[in-house]
């Protein structure tokens, strides 16, 4: 029975755990338009940096080569910088998450 208690305990615990109202405010946000909208914004800004280098180095005289390698790997820089402002986002959840779980084992 003692694995029956842990599965039982284990499910009360998570079930604490997602009706946590930051838990829902964040499941929410992460749902929402807003977050959405964030997320576009950043990647926008992302496409604009990279605008902004096309345009800086165009005038220079580049080989075809040169140019579509700068082609590429600007494109990589935009997809690492999106993929970062997503793992920023995660990561503060996680840690709120982590803050939460903490504040629980103290006050066991």
């Amino acid at each position: 029975m003692a694995g029956g208690n842990f599965k039982r305990s284990s499910a009360e615990i998570i079930a604490d755990l997602l009706s946590d109202d930051r838990v829902k405010r964040a499941r929410k946000y992460i749902r929402s338009e807003e977050f959405k909208a964030e997320r576009e914004r950043v990647r926008q800004n992302a496409t604009d940096r990279l605008k902004n280098v096309s345009k800086r180095y165009r005038s220079k005289k580049r080989t075809p080569e040169a140019a579509a390698r700068e082609r590429q790997l600007t494109l990589r820089l935009a997809e690492v910088e999106a993929e970062a402002a997503d793992l920023r986002i995660r990561l503060s959840e996680l840690l709120e998450e982590e803050e939460k779980l903490r504040s629980e084992l103290e006050d066991l």
